[in-house]
């Protein structure tokens, strides 16, 4: 399930909690692409509290829209996460690097307003 956080209009925000489907996938993605349209450049915040998976439809959106973003990933400024688990932590660090130029970093669940604060600072708009 996806929840969408009311934030700043250069941030797209979301909680996942349960299984993530291929429909709140594609919620996600249009709350992102909205934030686009009206941005040169966005923050993305993710709480993963309670996120229990994804389906395989989800998955395979989810690298199908990465796949077709390659040539605006500048576009992403920075990517806030929160999770209490490790791993995903961990996943999270490592895509980022293939990310050049955003900033990613994750969070523990008690540093969830602090995530919000920093993912939401003003963006360079180049």
């Amino acid at each position: 399930m996806i929840e969408i956080l009311q934030v700043a209009p250069h941030v797209a925000a979301f909680h996942f909690t349960g299984q993530l489907t291929g429909d709140d996938y594609d919620t996600c993605i249009g709350e992102i692409e909205t934030r686009l349209s009206l941005n040169p450049r966005i923050g993305v915040f993710v709480d993963l509290g309670g996120l229990t998976g994804m389906s395989a439809e989800a998955m395979a959106k989810d690298v199908r829209y990465g796949l077709g973003k390659l040539g605006e990933l500048k576009r992403f400024a920075r990517s806030a996460v929160v999770t209490e688990r490790d791993w995903l932590a961990r996943v999270s660090s490592f895509s980022a690097m293939l990310v050049p130029g955003m900033e990613l970093k994750t969070f523990e669940p008690g540093e969830r307003d602090a995530a919000m604060a920093w993912v939401s600072r003003p963006i360079d708009p180049h």
